[in-house]
C-alpha cells in the first residue's frame, strides 16, 4: 500500500468547475456558481485566537482566492441548537443566513458530536475530513503533544481541492480557480507517525552575507527583498501548510557535554575536567565555547549529575536535558591514559583530528578508533546518577562526528535519546541493537550545495531513508537546514516537509504532488527536468557538462511552451529556469578558475572578470532565487 493509499479516504470525490453541477448523493457544496452555499462553523468556546479560529481563517480565504465566494464564520452558539434529522444537519429558524443548505464544522463542536463525528480514534496532531449529510467536518483532538489536528484537516481539505504551498510567497502558492466547489462523499482519517516534525530555517549569517557583496546586495536589501518575495495577503506560513510541528519533550543542541559555565566558570578551580591536549596541557581558554572535556573524569562526572539534579529542583518540568558536546572548534579530543582506556581497539577505524595548540587552527590526523564508546560510557555514568532521583528524565545523546559508529563494548542507558546525524541509514539499527530506545532523525543533509547554490535534487533518497527509518521507530525529526537556496533545493524543503508529516510517500507521488498542481500543463516536463537533475546530482560530486545543462533547459522550453498563456505557471517555470541559469553561472566560474589555477593558455581572463561582478539576481529582477553565491578563490587575482 503506498502513501496517498495509507489515508483512509472512502469514495473520494471533489468537483471543480466552471459552472453549476448537480447535487450528488452525500455531496457538499461550498460555493456554487461563485456564491456561498456553506457556513463555516466554530465550536462555541473557540475564541478568536484558538486553533479553529485561525484554522477557519485559512479555509475561508483560500475558498475566497479560489472562486471569489467568502464563506462566513460562525460559532455554534450563535446558531441555536443543532439538530440531526435523517444524517443532516439543521439549526433554529433564522438563525443561519438565506441560501445556506451546507455547513462546515470546524473543530470538535457540539454539531459534530451529534453527527457522530469526533476525534475519539485519533493521535495526536492527528486529523477527520469526513462529509456527512449536508455538513463537511474537519476536525482533530487538542493534545499537549501537538493541537494542530483541526488546521491539519483544513489543509487536508485545500490540497485535495488542489492548493498547494511549492515554496514561500505568491509565485509559490497554486491557487486553482473555480466559480464552484463542491465536495463529497469523502472521509480522511490519519495521524502523523512521528509526533515531532522539525526542519530549521536558517537566516541570513557571518559566512553567507559574504556572498552578498558580488551581487551589490547588503544585508539590509537581502533582507527586505526576502520578506518581499514570501509575503502574501491571504494564508499561512509554508512552514504551518507543511504541519510541521508536534512537540513530544525532546530536544536541545551542543551543549558542552552536561557542563554549564565551561573552561570560564571552572576552568582555573578544575583543569583536570578538561581535555589533554597534545602539548600535555589541559589549558582551553583559547578555546572560546568550544572547549572539550575529560570524560573519564570522576569528579567531573559527579558534578554534571549533581548540577542536573539541581536544576531539576529549580524547574520540576524539565523532561529532557543535552548531554552532547561542543561542536567544532580547535580543541582535540581528551588524549589522556584513561579517556584511551574507553576507546575499543576493535572499534571502527577513523580519522582523529589533533590540533597542535587550543585556538590555533594548525592541525593533523592520525588513525585512531570511533570515541562512541567512551562517549556511551559518560552518558550513562550521569545517566544512572540521575535517574536514581528522577527516573523520568531523558537525556539528549548524539550519533555524531567520530562517534557517529554505534558502540562495540557499552550499551545505552534506556534514558537516553540519540539524535541521529548521519545522512546514511547504515548505523540507525546497529545503535538500537545498542539498547537506544529513542532515536530521531537530525541530519545535515538539506546543506548539500549550500557553498555554491548549484541544481540539487534528492527527492528519492529522502523518501526512502524516512521510511526506512519511520518503519524502525524513528520518534521525531529535525532537519539542517532550509537556507533558502528555493530555485534549486526547494523541491528538497518540499519533499522533506510533506515526508515528515507522511513518511510513507514515495518519491514519485511528491514528485506528482509537486509538479502536476503547480506547473499545469507543463509538469510531464519539470517533472522530467528533476528526475534529470536527481541522476546528475546523486553523486557525491556532481558534475555539469554543458550538454546536460542544455538537456535539463529544454525541459524547462518545453514546460513554458506546454504552459501557452497560463501566466502563474510560466512564472514558476521562470523561477526554476532561474536556478538552472545560476547553477550554469557557477559551473562557468568553477572551469574557469580550474583554468586559471592549471595556467591554461586558453583562459579567458576577461570573460571571468565580467562574471564575477556580474550582478546576476538583480539583472533577472529576482532576489528570491538563492541565498548563496560563492565566488571562486581567483587563481589569477
Amino acid at each position: 500500500m503506498n502513501g496517498g493509499q495509507r489515508l483512509l479516504r472512502a469514495g473520494v470525490l471533489v468537483l471543480l468547475a466552471s459552472g453549476m453541477v448537480r447535487a450528488g448523493e452525500g455531496e457538499v457544496r461550498l460555493v456554487v456558481a461563485g456564491r456561498p452555499q456553506a457556513l463555516i462553523i466554530l465550536p462555541a468556546d473557540a475564541d478568536s485566537r484558538s486553533i479553529e479560529a485561525g484554522a477557519a481563517k485559512i479555509l475561508s480565504d483560500h475558498l475566497f482566492l479560489m472562486s471569489g465566494a467568502r464563506l462566513d464564520v460562525r460559532r455554534e452558539s450563535e446558531l441555536g441548537e443543532a439538530v440531526v434529522e435523517n444524517e443532516r444537519l439543521r439549526f433554529e429558524f433564522g438563525k443561519v443566513p438565506d441560501g445556506i443548505g451546507y455547513f462546515v464544522l470546524v473543530g470538535e463542536s457540539q454539531a459534530a458530536r451529534r453527527l457522530g463525528l469526533n476525534s475519539a480514534d485519533l493521535g495526536p496532531g492527528g486529523l477527520l475530513v469526513q462529509t456527512r449529510g449536508n455538513a463537511l467536518a474537519l476536525l482533530g483532538p487538542k493534545t499537549l503533544s501537538d493541537s494542530g489536528g483541526t488546521r491539519h484537516a483544513v489543509i487536508e481539505l485545500l490540497e485535495s481541492l488542489g492548493v498547494r504551498y511549492l515554496w514561500p510567497g505568491e509565485t509559490g502558492r497554486v491557487i486553482p480557480r473555480s466559480a464552484t466547489i463542491a465536495v463529497g462523499p469523502w472521509k480522511v482519517q490519519f495521524s502523523p507517525p512521528i509526533g515531532q516534525r522539525h526542519i530549521r530555517s536558517m537566516g541570513m549569517r557571518e559566512r553567507p552575507e559574504s556572498g552578498l557583496a558580488p551581487l551589490q546586495l547588503t544585508r539590509d536589501e537581502w533582507d527586505q527583498a526576502a520578506q518581499q518575495a514570501a509575503a502574501m495577503e491571504f494564508g499561512a506560513a509554508w512552514t504551518t501548510w507543511h504541519r510541521l510541528g508536534g512537540n513530544i519533550g525532546i530536544g536541545g543542541g551542543h551543549a558542552g557535554a552536561g557542563l554549564a559555565g565551561g573552561w570560564t566558570e571552572h576552568g582555573r578551580q578544575h583543569p583536570e575536567w578538561f581535555a589533554l591536549q597534545a602539548d600535555g596541557t589541559r589549558d582551553q581558554s583559547a578555546a572560546g565555547d568550544r572547549w572539550r572535556l575529560c570524560k573519564s573524569n570522576p569528579e567531573l562526572i559527579e558534578f554534571v549529575a549533581a548540577s542536573i539534579v539541581e536544576r531539576l529542583a529549580r524547574d520540576p518540568a524539565l523532561r529532557c536535558v543535552s548531554l552532547c558536546p561542543n561542536d567544532g572548534g580547535y580543541a582535540s579530543m581528551c588524549q589522556c591514559e584513561n579517556c584511551q582506556k574507553l576507546d575499543p581497539t576493535n572499534a571502527p577505524k577513523i580519522q582523529l583530528t589533533i590540533f597542535e595548540q587550543v585556538g590555533k587552527p594548525q592541525r593533523h590526523q592520525i588513525e585512531y578508533v570511533a570515541l562512541t564508546d567512551r562517549m556511551v560510557w559518560y552518558w550513562n555514568q550521569i545517566a544512572q546518577r540521575v535517574t536514581q532521583q528522577h527516573p523520568k528524565l531523558l537525556f539528549l545523546v548524539e550519533a555524531y562526528s567520530v562517534w557517529s559508529t554505534p558502540p562495540v563494548r557499552q550499551r545505552l542507558h534506556p534514558n537516553l535519546v540519540v539524535r541521529y546525524v548521519p545522512s546514511e541509514i547504515d548505523g540507525w539499527e546497529a545503535w538500537q541493537q545498542a539498547g537506544a530506545r529513542h532515536i530521531y532523525w537530525r541530519p545535515n543533509i538539506l546543506l548539500a550545495g549550500r557553498r555554491d547554490g548549484k541544481l540539487h535534487v534528492m527527492a528519492q533518497r529522502l523518501a526512502d531513508t524516512m521510511r526506512f527509518m519511520a518503519d524502525r521507530g524513528m520518534a521525531a525529526t529535525d532537519f539542517d537546514s532550509i537556507i533558502h537556496n528555493w530555485a534549486v533545493h526547494g523541491l528538497n524543503y518540499y519533499a522533506t516537509a510533506r515526508l515528515t508529516w507522511n513518511p510513507q510517500l514515495t518519491a514519485d507521488e511528491i514528485l506528482d504532488s509537486y509538479c502536476q498542481p503547480g506547473f499545469g500543463a507543463g509538469a510531464a516536463f519539470i517533472k522530467q527536468y528533476f528526475l534529470a537533475a536527481q541522476q546528475l546530482t546523486a553523486s557525491p560530486e556532481p558534475s555539469f557538462t554543458p550538454d546536460s545543462l542544455r538537456q535539463l533547459r529544454s525541459q524547462l522550453d518545453a514546460a513554458e511552451h506546454a504552459a501557452g498563456g497560463d501566466e502563474p505557471v510560466r512564472a514558476r517555470i521562470a523561477f526554476l529556469r532561474m536556478g538552472l541559469n545560476f547553477t550554469e553561472l557557477q559551473v562557468t566560474l568553477d572551469a574557469l578558475n580550474d583554468q586559471a589555477a592549471a595556467k591554461d593558455p586558453a583562459f579567458d581572463r576577461g570573460r571571468a572578470e565580467q562574471l564575477l561582478e556580474l550582478n546576476y539576481l538583480r539583472r533577472t529582477g529576482d532576489t528570491a532565487c538563492c541565498r548563496r553565491y560563492r565566488r571562486p578563490r581567483t587563481w589569477w587575482a
